[in-house]
């Protein structure tokens, strides 16, 4: 694992569980968040309290942090009343638009040499930097890990309330939009161009699917998001960000990841 590398945009990590498994609890969200910071304490430290404590912020206050990532994906997976076994070659995909993030947790995961998740050790087979997809203005996704959408409502007494949001409401892709508007303006500094971010999902998939929304645990709090295919048209470089920062909220709690398409 000799050597240090330049990365950007979006990394594949290839995983060998040491004992030839891994268990976890269905909800690792926040196992693999903590993980990302320990990475980046190996290779930097001050970036590492940085991104923890601050995050990036303009104007308006809002803060990002400005990466995503997606579950461990292995096709050996057995589940079972309370925690799932992973086993065979796992794959955890990172992104970001901040190269920084990815050269610092590249690093990382280099000096280290292995992943360490609930007292358990996943040692680093292979580090691949992935080939950046040709951005356009009508693009096709499928989420990798849940979108996730929420709001402030009022309540009978008076008193605000977080709700999350179903991607049967119109006012999910409203708030979907207006989220990849503020990543824009943290990242570029400046506004996004006032253009129309159109989101369409896939019905037929929708329609087929018993369910598509999944109930996570983070830290003790329950945070619902929505798994399914979409197409949307606009401004190319809002759409850029949404797939590397992820869409939707709470994507450094590993929601919001999502793969192109074809149509």
């Amino acid at each position: 694992m000799a050597g240090k590398w330049r990365v950007s945009l979006r990394v594949r990590i290839t995983l060998i569980p040491e004992q030839g498994e891994i268990k976890l609890p269905y909800s690792y969200n926040y196992s693999l968040t903590s993980a990302i910071y320990s990475l980046l304490r190996e290779s930097s430290p001050r970036f590492s309290e940085f991104l923890h404590q601050e995050g990036y912020s303009y104007g308006e206050g809002k803060v990002f942090k400005l990466f995503t990532f997606s579950p461990l994906l292995t096709s050996q997976r057995k589940a079972l009343e309370k925690e799932i076994i992973l086993g065979g070659k796992i794959e955890w995909l990172l992104s970001s638009p901040r190269e920084d993030f990815l050269l610092n947790l590249v690093n990382g995961v280099i000096d280290v040499g292995y992943l360490s998740l609930m007292q358990q050790k996943l040692t680093v087979e292979k580090i691949e930097v992935l080939e950046t997809p040709a951005f356009s203005q009508s693009m096709s996704f499928r989420t990798l890990s849940p979108i996730v959408v929420s709001t402030g409502e009022k309540s009978g007494d008076g008193t605000f309330h977080k709700r999350f949001v179903s991607p049967s409401e119109s006012r999910f892709y409203e708030i979907l939009e207006g989220n990849l508007h503020r990543k824009y303006r943290v990242y570029y500094g400046k506004d996004a161009p006032q253009e129309r971010l159109i989101f369409e999902p896939d019905q037929g998939f929708i329609a087929h699917r018993e369910r598509i929304s999944k109930l996570i645990d983070y830290k003790g709090i329950k945070i619902r998001g929505w798994m399914f295919p979409f197409r949307t048209e606009g401004n190319s470089k809002l759409i850029q960000i949404g797939y590397e920062a992820g869409f939707g909220e709470g994507n450094s709690a590993g929601f919001g990841m999502v793969e192109v398409t074809r149509e």
